[in-house]
């Protein structure tokens, strides 16, 4: 017996070798960023920004010793800043696996290719998605999109799925993105996208602006006199409101399920319609201080959007500006001005005038009541966007793509 034994357990072990085993056959979901819209303007705005820039790192880019993900989050492979990808789950051990997505006009086939390390069952694969950023630029209406996704395991394809989503306007900038309970990825940055120091047809309006004769050139900083800088900004203020620009606050966003957004004029569409919304206007005149050297903020409070500047180059004080009240023809200027607009001329431009020292008092006042919630980085409706600050980051302008008048 104990022969037979010793001989027959091999054949056991050989059998039980053979007999294949089935593994459970992949999930795979699609993964959006911002839910079911897609934001031309933020995938423009942000090409080179690293929003995970103290992240280790996708799992496929990691050195030995780098920590593993948090609990609770998925291992990520491809590329971390991606917008667009896949969940997988009950991957077996080792897996191999490839993942393609393409879209209409907009989206190239793009291809994440690798092994999943051992271990990790449940993963996100973002592929590095080569966009047609013309046909983005080009998205001055609301469309739906189709996504082809598919997904391959160890040679098996497992998903082959086309997805809709809504292909949002370049003009529609996103603020927040919803997530589970009460929580929101911040996007207000993209803001700064809007800001467009190398606009063509800035050099009209600083032309216009010379010719108010409040200043005889636009040096920025260069004085180290902040009335001087005041001067400047004055001479924009002037220019704009002989353009006929006024305050409008039309502005009309489709709603976007899980994002809030706002609906964002360009620089040349707030001069041709000669309106602009808080947040247009705002945009509008930080593009031009940005040309001639000053630095310039998108200050965010509760349901509305204002300029502030920075009076010196090195940001110890800053003015605000309340971008509503370019074009009021009613304003009356505050009785007590802060020394450096004392020596503003008023003579032959007395209603740009009133409204511009009325501006700088309301900005200061506003700046100053929330002053708290700026200093404050936890707070999601009080930011000071230094515009300064979100090109080092690696927010870019969005070209309008008009020519220069």
């Amino acid at each position: 017996m104990r022969d037979s034994w010793t001989v027959a357990w091999p054949l056991v072990l050989a059998a039980i070798a053979s007999t294949p085993v089935f593994a459970a056959t992949p999930k795979v979901e699609f993964y959006n960023y911002t839910n079911e819209s897609l934001f031309p303007s933020a995938i423009i705005g942000t090409a080179t920004v690293d929003w995970n820039d103290d992240f280790q790192g996708a799992e496929d880019k990691k050195q030995e010793g780098d920590p593993a993900p948090e609990e609770g989050t998925l291992p990520v492979y491809g590329d971390e800043n991606g917008w667009l990808g896949v969940v997988i789950t009950d991957l077996a051990d080792g897996a191999d696996v490839m993942v393609e997505i393409s879209a209409d006009d907009v989206l190239k086939p793009s291809t994440w290719r690798g092994k999943i390390k051992p271990g990790q069952g449940d993963v996100q694969i973002l592929p590095k998605l080569a966009w047609n950023f013309p046909a983005l630029l080009a998205v001055r209406e609301e469309r739906p999109l189709s996504i082809l996704v598919t997904a391959t395991v160890n040679g098996k394809k497992v998903f082959n799925a086309t997805e809709t989503v809504v292909l949002t306007s370049i003009n529609e900038c996103p603020l927040y993105v919803l997530r589970d309970g009460d929580d929101v990825d911040d996007l207000k940055v993209v803001f700064a996208a809007y800001v467009n120091e190398n606009h063509p047809w800035i050099d009209g309006v600083l032309k216009d602006a010379l010719e108010t004769g409040v200043v005889d050139a636009f040096t920025g900083y260069q004085s180290g006199d902040p009335a001087e800088v005041v001067k400047q900004v004055y001479a924009v203020w002037c220019a704009l409101q002989s353009r006929g620009i006024s305050y409008s606050d039309v502005s009309t966003s489709p709603p976007n399920k899980g994002v809030c957004s706002q609906a964002v004029r360009f620089l040349e569409e707030s001069i041709e319609a000669g309106q602009a919304n808080c947040v247009d206007g705002s945009v509008m005149l930080a593009s031009i201080l940005r040309k001639i050297g000053i630095h310039a903020y998108l200050v965010l409070v509760p349901g509305h959007c204002f300029l502030a500047f920075d009076l010196d180059d090195g940001g110890e004080e800053q003015f605000g500006l309340e971008t509503t009240l370019i074009g009021s023809q009613s304003a009356e200027a505050p009785e007590d001005l802060p020394e450096v607009l004392a020596d503003l001329d008023s003579e032959e431009l007395e209603i740009p005038h009133a409204s511009f020292c009325l501006a700088v008092a309301v900005g200061n006042k506003t700046i100053a009541e929330n002053q708290e919630g700026f200093d404050d980085d936890d707070d999601p409706v009080r930011q000071l966007i230094s515009v300064d600050a979100a090109r080092e980051r690696g927010i870019r302008p969005i070209a309008s793509g008009r020519k220069r008048r």
